[in-house]
């Protein structure tokens, strides 16, 4: 079911499947990709249990072996609605007989969609189990590359110095678990498909929590700013330049390297103790 909330001359559509916000519109702009299928069929997906792939797409915990799908499970799943408002919407997705097949564990994801000046969103996990909950948070939003311009005409402008710390993928989809220094003048990363494709997604540390799209060949812009406990801000874009949208995607956690076989027992990753909840905040500002 899709729900649409309104303050102003802000409004946006979200689905309870995946609880995916499907559309962003100031005074009738859209913001946010269509999900169109010839190039990536989705707009904002929420990354739950895991953000990007597992080795072979399995784990074990405790000496058995559970089999997940990339980004985990939330994203095809359907969310309960608990509040539902003019301008705000709160969905949730707990632990049931057929998330305990893939991923052992009691929990509560909780998505909050609140209209003000701006979108902010705010994810909570909940441990409602007896064992540590391990898991991975992240949002996986499309937005929109308004104009006609060059794609490498827009820049990010982080909340940052004149360095990032930069995370290579390796082993195709993995990623690299050191960083290395990444020059970033004023703390911009300038767009280049060139780069983005070659390296498949950028990972960077350091942004400071804040991220300003822009393009001197546009009026249109966004500002997306997020919790501390998002530290990994990855970028990523399909491959052609006929798809005029780019990720910003903040996650807790980032794929491990790919080389060894993946074990919850100890991987790196969250952890939450039993009875206890992590909030994950995002803001959403439309320029």
């Amino acid at each position: 079911m899709i729900y649409e909330i309104i303050c102003g001359d802000i409004s946006a559509k979200i689905n309870t499947l995946g609880a995916e916000l499907i559309s962003l519109k100031k005074n009738g702009t859209e913001y946010m990709w269509d999900a169109d299928k010839r190039y990536w069929d989705s707009s904002a997906p929420v990354l739950f249990p895991v953000c990007g792939r597992l080795l072979d797409q399995s784990y074990t915990y405790k000496g058995k072996e559970y089999k997940m799908d990339p980004h985990g499970f939330a994203p095809n799943s359907e969310f309960s609605p608990t509040r539902v408002e003019k301008n705000r919407l709160t969905l949730s997705l707990c632990s049931d007989e057929n998330t305990k097949k893939i991923y052992p564990f009691d929990f509560e994801l909780i998505a909050d969609f609140e209209l003000e000046d701006d979108l902010a969103v705010t994810f909570t996990v909940r441990n409602t189990g007896d064992d540590v909950l391990p898991y991975m948070m992240g949002w996986h939003p499309g937005f929109y590359l308004h104009g006609d311009g060059e794609i490498n005409s827009f820049s990010l402008k982080f909340n940052a110095g004149e360095t990032l710390l930069w995370y290579p993928l390796q082993n195709g989809c993995f990623v690299r678990p050191y960083g290395e220094d990444y020059a970033a003048p004023n703390g911009t990363y300038q767009l280049s498909e060139d780069e983005i494709y070659s390296n498949d997604t950028m990972i960077f540390c350091g942004t400071g929590g804040k991220a300003l799209l822009s393009s001197p060949d546009t009026k249109y812009g966004l500002e997306i700013s997020y919790s501390e406990n998002l530290p990994y801000f990855c970028i990523w874009k399909e491959t052609d330049s006929k798809a005029r949208f780019i990720c910003l995607e903040p996650w807790s956690d980032v794929p491990a390297g790919g080389d060894v076989p993946e074990c919850f027992d100890d991987r790196r990753m969250s952890r939450l103790p039993s009875g206890d909840s992590s909030d994950y905040s995002y803001r959403v500002r439309l320029i």
